[in-house]
C-alpha cells in the first residue's frame, strides 16, 4: 500500500525531473516571405513572451528560433541539443505547412508540443474533424444543401474565426464547410493532461456571449479581434457522459498534451445567467471544431479554467493544479501546460 507522503514524493519528482531541459520555441518570423509560409496570423510578442516565461517558470533553458532557421539547422546538423520543441508555427494559409515543424521534430526524434503532424492535419481540417465527430456520436450542425441553404460557412483551414460567414448560400463550391446556423452562444472546452491521474482530462468550459444577449450573434473574426461587447461565464463542472465522450474523441487523434473543442450551445431564449450553474452537457450543444494548436494567453478559456479550478476542491484537476502551484514561484497557464505536456510525453514513453 502506497502511503500519502510517498505519493507526494512521486508527484514532486515528476515536476523536478523537468528542470534543466532545453526547450526550443519555434515561431514564424514576421517578415518571412516564402510563398508556402503565407500566414493569416503571426504570433504576437505577448504570445511568444508567455511561452518564454513558461520555460523559465519550470526552470528550463529556452532556445528561441524561427521556422526557417530551424529547418536549415536541422538539415545541416547544427542544432544544439534540444529536449522538447514548442511549435508556434500556426495560422498558416496552407494547412499542410502547419505540419512542417512537428515533421522535422519526428525526423530528429525530438518531442513536439502540443502534438505531431498527423494530429494537426486531421484536426485542423474542419471537414475531417466534423465527420469524425459524427462517427463518435457527438452532435454536429447539419450540413447545408440546395433546399436548406441558410447557415454558416467556415473555411476548411483558417483559424481565429477568419472567413466565417452567415448567409443564404447559392453554391457550395468553396473549400470549406457549410452547416446550419445554431441560435445561441459559443463554448470552448479546454483539455489537458492531468499528471495526478496520468490521463487526459477536461478543464472547466467557458461560455462566450455578447452583452446584448442576441442568440443570432456569432463569434466571428471582428468580434475576436476587438473583444468588444463580449462576456464570459465559467462552467464549474462537466457531465460524466459528456466528459467521457470528449476524452474518447481526443484519443482518436492521439493528442496527449492539450487542445480545445469549440462548440455551440443552442438557446431559443436569451441567456438567463443560470446556464453555467449546472454541469456542462453536450445534450444541447453542437460540435464545431477541435483545435490541436490553440492560442494560450491571459484571460482566454484555458487561463480562466486554470484559475477557476483553484477555488474548486471537488474538481478533478484541483490536486494537479494545486501541486503545480506549490512547486513554482509564479504559476501561469502556459507553465502548467508546458509542464504537464512534458510529463505526458514522458509517461507515454514508459
Amino acid at each position: 500500500m502506497i502511503r500519502k507522503n510517498e505519493v507526494f514524493i512521486v508527484k514532486r519528482n515528476m515536476l523536478n525531473s523537468i528542470k534543466g531541459k532545453t526547450i526550443a520555441i519555434v515561431y514564424i518570423f514576421e517578415k518571412e516571405d516564402a510563398e508556402g509560409f503565407g500566414h493569416f496570423l503571426v504570433w504576437k510578442d505577448k504570445i511568444l513572451t508567455g511561452w518564454l516565461n513558461a520555460v523559465y517558470e519550470i526552470e528550463c533553458l529556452p532556445y528561441i528560433i524561427d521556422v526557417r532557421t530551424f529547418m536549415q539547422k536541422a538539415s545541416n546538423y547544427s542544432l544544439p541539443h534540444i529536449d522538447y520543441v514548442i511549435n508556434l508555427n500556426s495560422g498558416c494559409n496552407t494547412l499542410s505547412t502547419m505540419g512542417l515543424v512537428p515533421s522535422i521534430c519526428s525526423f530528429l526524434n525530438i518531442p513536439c508540443i502540443p502534438c505531431d503532424a498527423t494530429a494537426i492535419l486531421a484536426t485542423e481540417n474542419k471537414k475531417i474533424s466534423n465527420y469524425v465527430a459524427l462517427g463518435s456520436q457527438l452532435q454536429t450542425p447539419k450540413f447545408l444543401d440546395s433546399k436548406n441553404n441558410f447557415g454558416v460557412y467556415r473555411p476548411i483551414n483558417l483559424g481565429n474565426s477568419i472567413g466565417i460567414e452567415v448567409a443564404h448560400f447559392t453554391d457550395f463550391n468553396r473549400n470549406g464547410i457549410y452547416q446550419e446556423f445554431i441560435p445561441g452562444y459559443d463554448v470552448t472546452i479546454p483539455v489537458a493532461f492531468n499528471f495526478i491521474t496520468k490521463k487526459i482530462d477536461i478543464l472547466p468550459p467557458t461560455l462566450y456571449y455578447p452583452k446584448t444577449l442576441d442568440q443570432n450573434w456569432i463569434f466571428d473574426e471582428k468580434t475576436k479581434e476587438k473583444d468588444r461587447g463580449l462576456a464570459r461565464l465559467q462552467f464549474l463542472e462537466i457531465e460524466d457522459k459528456t466528459k467521457s465522450e470528449i476524452i474518447n474523441f481526443f484519443e482518436i487523434f492521439d493528442i496527449k498534451t492539450y487542445g480545445r473543442i469549440d462548440a455551440r450551445m443552442k438557446c431559443e431564449n436569451k441567456l438567463s445567467g443560470t446556464e453555467t450553474q449546472t454541469p456542462f452537457s453536450f445534450k444541447n450543444c453542437y460540435f464545431l471544431e477541435i483545435n490541436s494548436m490553440p492560442t494560450i494567453e491571459n484571460e482566454d478559456g484555458f487561463d480562466l479554467a486554470f484559475k477557476a479550478v483553484q477555488s474548486n476542491e471537488k474538481h478533478s484537476f484541483y490536486e494537479c493544479i494545486n501541486e503545480y502551484k506549490n512547486n513554482v514561484k509564479h504559476p501561469t497557464i502556459n507553465g502548467f501546460l508546458l509542464a504537464t505536456s512534458i510529463i505526458a510525453i514522458s509517461t507515454s514513453k514508459c
